[in-house]
Parts: structure tokens; C-alpha cells; sequence
């Protein structure tokens, strides 16, 4: 079978990232090339007919940016981001909701503090896995179908939870909760960046972590109103309402054009073009058609990790995410530590908590105030990378680092400590959104859920090493602790430097 492939053939100055050709009007002349190409297996008709290897297999990104430059940006792009807002507040919202509710479940269930740390690990270990294979599985199947699926069984998970008889039923759905988030969050970021220009691709990722963090401020407002009048149960699926919307939104939307294309349902990705185009009220000309040429290597590791060009980015930026999480969970648990010890002054404790004491208001504000400073990090991030790029916010961003760790062995006070709990959450904030930023621009659609779900999978893991590695050395020397993130500190800094993303950039294309 022979396709014919249209495409325009535009002066290269005029054919920049941020500017696609726009279709032309009906005054202007444009030269059009038609090219037959053979399926593997066929026989050519002519001679000299141009071989497809040595066609830009990324063609498909210039054609649906023509579509996009002429859609604009819409009701169809808002929509589209809500959804991303609501599926990414389940992140967050899930891991906040289990440190305001294991009060209550330590003292119905009695557990103890092995089980509380088995359900934590295991959340986050499951979301790892999770992540990776869902992120494959969105390169295959379709964002939306992944999407789709991942939400029914949170909401399923969170009724279960709700309903769980015993501490190892609520593990259990905890578990598939955990499976289910971490499905959701590493291809929503994809999701949020393939229905605009990449002028406004940016917003995607912005839009949705700011969900995540926000989802903080809404469980712990959740919690003061309806925690102790309700109890736990009701507060999980009170808690897990908001995702509700974005699943019956998400039936009525599209999949993403981009997926459709790469995987060469062109006609699916026109009709998917079309609706964008209506919701915005725009009208596209009547014998558009999307082209691409069908890429049977979707979500494949053998593709991501066989040219260096695709390797390199994301070993780095899997190293830059795993010390970034690593450092903001260990700098939790290493905090209240250091409070009441000698390390930081007289080591007055103060009274012993109870154990089965809920979560008082000030201990509600406080974790709002971590999300506020999250907030305040992902908004000067998205800022700063308007104005000045990628990676020199981010290398900066990383020394900024080093140099708050070194001030701990300068001064260490209760005041102090306070002050750097703050600036870690601002700056590891900051850097989360530059890898996300960086991310779905690196890699092409054939494997940009894979290449995400790995980069969110190791961010998990070092939670969880995180928190064992304060635990381990804090009562051997709470020095060695600060020495450790000093460590990764300074491993993140030489990764940010290593990484070349124009370099990347040109090699896409030339891929």
C-alpha cells in the first residue's frame, strides 16, 4: 500500500520552536510536495522515490503544530488543563490525607510504629512500580485510557479504605491507592503539555503540580471541618470527590492528538483537531489532514535507553528527581528530630504526646505552610524559566542548595532550623518543576510517558530511602545526617551541569 505524505516546504527561518507555519490563506501561494513511501513489504512504483528513513520521522510535531497554531488557545485548553488540576490534587492529597488519619487508625487498630512506616513504604514502592509500567503502558494505549481506568480504581480504593474492617484490608486498598496516583501523576504531566503550541506547552506541567501541592491546603481544610465531626472514613471520601469531575470531563474529551498521530491513527488525531477546534469556535479548512508516519516502537525502554541522546537526559534527570525527593523527606523526618535533641540547644523535649492524639490545628497550619512554600517554589520556577530557560535556573537552584546545607554546620538553633525547613521546600520545589518542565520537551511522544514514569518512580524510592538513611544515622551523629544531604546536594548540582538540553533538542529532530 502506498500513502501519500503532504507537507509544506517553508523557508527554515520561519520554522523555529515557538512559531509553526499556520496554514495559509487563500491568497498566499505555497509549494506542495506530494512523496509516495512504501510500507515495509510493498514494491515502488517509481524510481527516485524517496526512501522513508530519510523522512523526519517527527514530522507529525510540525503538522499538528500548524493545527494548534491555528486553533489557539481556548476553552479547549482550559478544560483540558482542569482536568490536569484535578487528576494531579490525588497525588498529594492521598500521601497528606494518611499523616492526618494515622492518628486515629494508630489507636482503633493499635498499630505500631513498624506498621505505620510498612504502610508508607509500601504506598510509595507500589507508586514507583506503577509509575514506570503505567507510563509504558500510556505510550502504547493512550493517555486518556490509562487515565481513564487508573481514577475508577481510585475511587474504588478509597470507598474500600473507607469500609476496611482491619489494618491489613486498609493496607491493602492503601496499596492499589498508591498504585493508582502514581499511574495518574506521570502521565498527566504528559497529557497537560500535547493540546497546545509549545509556546504554552509549559502551563501543562505548571497547572498540574500546582494541583498537587494545593490538594495539601484542601485535605487539611477538609480535615479542621469535617475530621473530628465526621471521623476518618467519611474524610477519605470526602477527600477523593474533586477527582470525580475529571474522570466524567475526561470521557467527553479527546485523547491526546499527539499519541493518535505517532501511533498512526491519523484520522482518530484529525476528529480529536476537529472537536479542539469547535470548542474554541474555530474553523479549520475542510480538507486538513493529519500525516504522520506510524511508529511501531511506542513505549519502548530498548528506544529510550539505546541512543544516548534519550539515555543521558533521563539518567539525569532520574538522579536530579531521586535527591530532590530524597532531600525533602528526610529534611521532614530529620526536622522534628533535631527539635528535641541536644543538637539544636538545651534537648528539652517537652511533654510526651500521646500517641493516639489527632493532629492538632497548629499542626494542620504547619503542614499548609509547607505547601505554601511549595507553591511559592513552582510559581518563581515557571517565571524564572520564561525569562531565562531550563538549566541555568536550575544549576542555580542546586547551589542555592549546597549553600543552605553548609550553613548548617555554622549555625544550628531551633530558629535556624525553621528557617532552612522553609527554604528546602521552596527550592525543591523550585527544581521538581524545572525536571517537569524539562521532560516532556526532551523526549518525543513514542516514549514521553515512558520517559516520565521513570523520572516520578525514582523520586518514590528516594522517599523512602530518605527517611531510613535520617533514621539510621541520626543517633549515630545527626552530623553524619547533614553530611548526607550535603552529598546529594552536590551529586544533583554535577548532574544539572551535565545536561545538555539544546544538544538534546537538535538530536530529536535529527532523530
Amino acid at each position: 500500500l502506498l500513502y501519500t505524505i503532504k507537507f509544506e516546504m517553508a523557508r527554515s527561518d520561519e520554522r523555529t520552536d515557538d512559531t509553526a507555519p499556520i496554514v495559509p490563506e487563500e491568497d498566499e501561494e505555497e509549494d506542495v510536495v506530494e512523496v509516495e513511501i512504501q510500507q515495509p513489504g510493498g514494491t515502488p512504483e517509481n524510481e527516485g522515490e524517496v526512501d522513508p528513513e530519510h523522512i523526519n520521522p517527527l514530522v507529525e510535531e510540525w503538522e499538528l503544530r500548524q493545527a494548534y497554531e491555528k486553533i489557539g488557545i481556548g476553552p479547549a485548553q482550559y478544560l483540558f488543563w482542569t482536568i490536569s488540576f484535578l487528576i494531579a490534587y490525588s497525588d498529594y492529597a492521598e500521601l497528606t490525607l494518611i499523616a492526618i488519619i494515622i492518628p486515629y487508625l494508630r489507636c482503633e487498630w493499635s498499630l505500631s510504629e513498624g506498621f505505620e512506616s510498612t504502610i508508607t513504604i509500601t504506598i510509595f514502592l507500589i507508586y514507583a512500580i506503577s509509575a514506570i509500567c503505567c507510563g509504558k503502558l500510556a505510550d502504547i494505549y493512550g493517555r486518556k485510557r490509562v487515565m481513564s481506568i487508573t481514577i475508577v480504581l481510585l475511587v474504588i480504593s478509597a470507598i474500600g479504605a473507607a469500609l476496611a474492617k482491619n489494618k491489613w484490608l486498609f493496607l491493602a486498598w492503601r496499596s492499589l491507592a498508591g498504585a493508582c496516583i502514581g499511574a495518574n501523576f506521570a502521565t498527566v504531566i504528559v497529557y497537560s503539555t500535547e493540546f497546545s503550541t509549545d509556546k504554552y506547552r509549559s502551563l501543562g506541567p505548571l497547572i498540574a503540580i500546582m494541583g498537587s501541592y494545593m490538594s495539601m491546603f484542601i485535605v487539611n481544610f477538609a480535615g479542621l471541618l469535617f475530621l473530628n465531626s465526621v471521623g476518618w472514613r467519611w474524610l477519605i471520601i470526602i477527600i477523593t470527590i474533586p477527582i470525580i469531575p475529571a474522570w466524567i470531563l475526561l470521557m467527553f474529551m479527546p485523547e491526546s492528538p499527539r499519541y493518535l498521530a505517532v501511533s498512526g491513527k491519523n484520522e482518530a488525531a484529525r476528529r480529536a483537531i476537529e472537536l479542539m477546534a469547535k470548542i474554541n469556535r474555530v474553523k479549520l479548512p475542510e480538507n486538513m489532514e493529519i500525516f504522520c508516519q506510524q511508529n511501531q516502537e511506542l513505549g519502548s525502554f530498548k528506544v529510550l535507553f539505546k541512543s544516548v541522546d534519550f539515555r543521558t537526559p533521563v539518567i539525569l534527570l532520574s538522579i536530579m528527581y531521586f535527591s530532590n525527593i530524597f532531600i525533602e523527606t528526610a529534611v521532614l523526618v530529620f526536622l522534628p528530630l533535631a527539635f528535641t535533641s541536644k543538637f539544636c540547644g538545651s534537648g528539652d523535649a517537652g511533654p510526651v504526646r500521646d500517641r493516639c492524639a489527632p493532629l492538632t490545628q497548629n499542626d494542620l497550619w504547619e503542614l499548609s505552610g509547607a505547601a505554601f512554600g511549595s507553591l511559592v517554589g513552582c510559581m518563581a520556577a515557571y517565571l524564572t524559566a520564561k525569562c531565562l530557560g531550563r538549566l541555568k535556573p536550575l544549576r542555580a537552584s542546586n547551589i542555592a542548595q549546597i549553600l543552605v546545607f553548609c550553613m548548617m554546620f555554622v549555625c544550628m538553633s531551633n530558629a535556624y532550623l525553621f528557617g532552612v525547613s522553609t527554604a528546602i521546600k521552596v527550592i525543591n520545589a523550585f527544581i521538581c518543576m524545572m525536571i517537569w518542565l524539562i521532560a516532556p520537551e526532551t523526549f518525543p511522544s513514542m516514549i514521553r510517558s515512558t520517559a516520565t514514569g521513570t523520572i516520578n518512580s525514582s523520586g518514590k524510592i528516594g522517599a523512602v530511602l530518605g527517611t531510613a538513611v535520617v533514621f539510621l544515622l541520626f543517633y549515630v551523629s545527626p552530623v553524619s545526617v547533614i553530611i548526607s544531604f550535603l552529598v546529594i546536594s552536590v551529586i544533583t548540582c554535577i548532574c544539572s551541569f551535565i545536561l545538555k538540553r539544546e544538544k538534546n533538542e537538535t538530536a530529536l529532530r535529527e532523530t
